[in-house]
């Protein structure tokens, strides 16, 4: 039966059917899809030493600073391929993997379409996040876990009865969906319940149930303020579910695409989130946990602006025993004392992973791995993109700003033998965009040491937190849930107290409503609160 439409529109009323070969419409399409081809091919990016070579300004520029115009390299510029030019404001997510036992696929470029012409030539976006995640169990997987499993639908329930059985989704990945529930007899008691995939065709029963419970068990045993509260394990109609602390504002992701944070009257928001993300970091690392799979897409914001780290399916136990084991009571950090090191093989998401871990040559220290991650999503919250799509040195177009901060880095080291030697406020691997856009100085140091090729001298999280500058970061999130003893509105200066109490920032990381879809619930120390 054919559908009319009352609306005489050129979209409502124009045929599906394409058009016939060598037809007037046919060779206009062709050529208006030539002139774009030739548009892009057309377009080179500059090298790092001439991206900002003093041009000829127009009589209406504005004359922002120089910092404003390298970060706008991230979103500005017109490299865009003909996909790209179609969808303008498209940004794909990090895509996680554990390829270790795996073999390495060759590359495969398509030399009529450049990867560099996808990009803008600073700030490249990061990959799909539907990637082949293999949950990998941890080394040290106890046999038998003592983990206590509930039926999910005897204790929560859908917030919207009408949606039915599925509910509402507020996530999805290549190995679980994520659904908002309450539970019963609650109904303001949000949660996030984390359906997993099914039992794949190359693991048995066994192998599967023993890997959604080690995710599980670690993640129980995780209690700090910046980290989400996994508070159940349950079974619905046959699958694994993970109830978990519901953070509304969603993930970092979504709010770094919005180049928000981007702006330079935002550093006071850049600091607080980076210093929030390394307390995290040192949590974990403190209670021999890696995650190896930091990235703005595991990083979850809640109502009131505070940062928590999520998903820990290719985390690591390397030192003590695994959570899950009876004798560690359900508690980590359990016994810990030697350091084991991960095998080779790619773990993470690109362009998170570090080089030590691309080069798959060796076993790899996986707190290392954590820090090169933390460097990576705070060099986002700079830029607002990644610099690099790859930490390796090639002939890969997207590639050259490693290639640059590795020859810093070759440079400063065969400048100082010696061993114990450290960079200071003068003396530092140059590196040009972080010479540029990367404020203050200290901050800068802290990030270059964060990004060290060389794994062994890169800068670890306990060096992070004792860093002076670190620790006056103001920051809206103490490193334990310990109440301030003084806490301050970061909007109203005239209530710091130069005292020693122990302070908390009352932050607001998040645009306003009109801004975006972000909205902000009641700050820390405001009334309702």
């Amino acid at each position: 039966m054919r559908r009319w439409s009352m609306n005489k529109s050129s979209n409502t009323t124009r045929s599906n059917t394409p058009p016939s070969p060598n037809s007037p419409l046919e060779m206009s399409r062709e050529k208006q899809v030539q002139g774009m081809q030739d548009q892009a091919s057309s377009t080179t990016s500059p090298s790092p030493d001439d991206m900002f070579t003093p041009t000829k300004k127009n009589r209406a520029s504005t004359g922002f600073a120089l910092r404003s115009r390298a970060v706008n390299f991230v979103s500005g510029g017109n490299h865009l391929s003909v996909d790209s030019a179609r969808h303008p404001n498209s940004r794909r997510r990090a895509s996680s993997a554990d390829f270790s036992q795996q073999q390495p696929q060759p590359e495969q470029v398509n030399p009529e379409h450049p990867l560099h012409m996808d990009r803008t030539f600073w700030g490249l976006p990061a990959e799909s996040g539907t990637g082949v995640k293999a949950r990998r169990m941890s080394l040290s997987l106890p046999d038998d876990f003592t983990v206590d499993i509930g039926d999910l639908e005897s204790e929560f329930e859908y917030q919207h009865k009408f949606l039915g059985r599925r509910g509402k989704h507020i996530g999805k990945g290549a190995t679980s969906k994520v659904t908002l529930m309450v539970r019963k007899g609650s109904p303001n008691e949000l949660y996030a319940v984390k359906e997993f995939r099914g039992k794949s065709s190359r693991e048995t029963h066994e192998e599967y149930d023993k890997k959604v419970k080690s995710e599980y068990t670690l993640a129980k045993s995780l209690q700090h303020p910046n980290i989400v509260e996994t508070v159940r394990l349950c079974r619905d109609h046959g699958r694994w579910n993970h109830v978990m602390e519901y953070c509304s504002e969603g993930d970092m992701f979504t709010l770094v695409n919005k180049k928000y944070l981007k702006a330079e009257d935002r550093d006071k928001d850049r600091q607080c989130l980076f210093k929030q993300l390394i307390q995290g970091i040192h949590y974990l690392h403190s209670n021999g946990i890696a995650h190896r799979d930091i990235k703005l897409e595991n990083l979850l914001i809640t109502e009131d602006s505070k940062l928590k780290i999520t998903d820990f399916g290719v985390s690591e136990v390397f030192s003590g025993i695994h959570p899950g084991l009876r004798e560690a009571g359900g508690q980590c950090g359990i016994n810990m004392g030697e350091v084991r090191l991960c095998s080779p093989g790619i773990c993470g998401s690109e362009p998170y992973i570090a080089p030590e871990v691309l080069d798959k040559t060796s076993k790899y220290d996986p707190r290392a791995l954590d820090i090169w991650g933390a460097g990576i999503v705070m060099v986002h919250l700079i830029f607002g993109g990644a610099l690099w799509t790859r930490a390796q040195v090639n002939s890969n177009e997207n590639n050259k700003f490693y290639a640059a901060l590795a020859r810093g880095w070759e440079r400063w080291n065969a400048k100082h033998a010696d061993a114990e030697a450290t960079i200071s406020e003068l003396d530092y691997p140059k590196f040009m965009p972080f010479d540029v856009a990367v404020k203050p100085p200290a901050l800068r140091r802290i990030l270059l040491q964060m990004l060290n090729p060389n794994p062994a001298k890169r800068i670890s999280s306990a060096d992070i937190m004792n860093n002076r500058w670190f620790k006056n970061i103001e920051c809206c999130q103490l490193e334990s849930d310990e109440a301030p003893t003084h806490m301050i509105d970061a909007a109203n200066m005239q209530t710091l107290n130069r005292g020693r109490q122990r302070k908390v920032f009352c932050h607001n990381h998040l645009p306003q409503k009109d801004f975006g879809t972000h909205s902000l619930g009641k700050m820390p120390g405001s009334v309702g609160y």
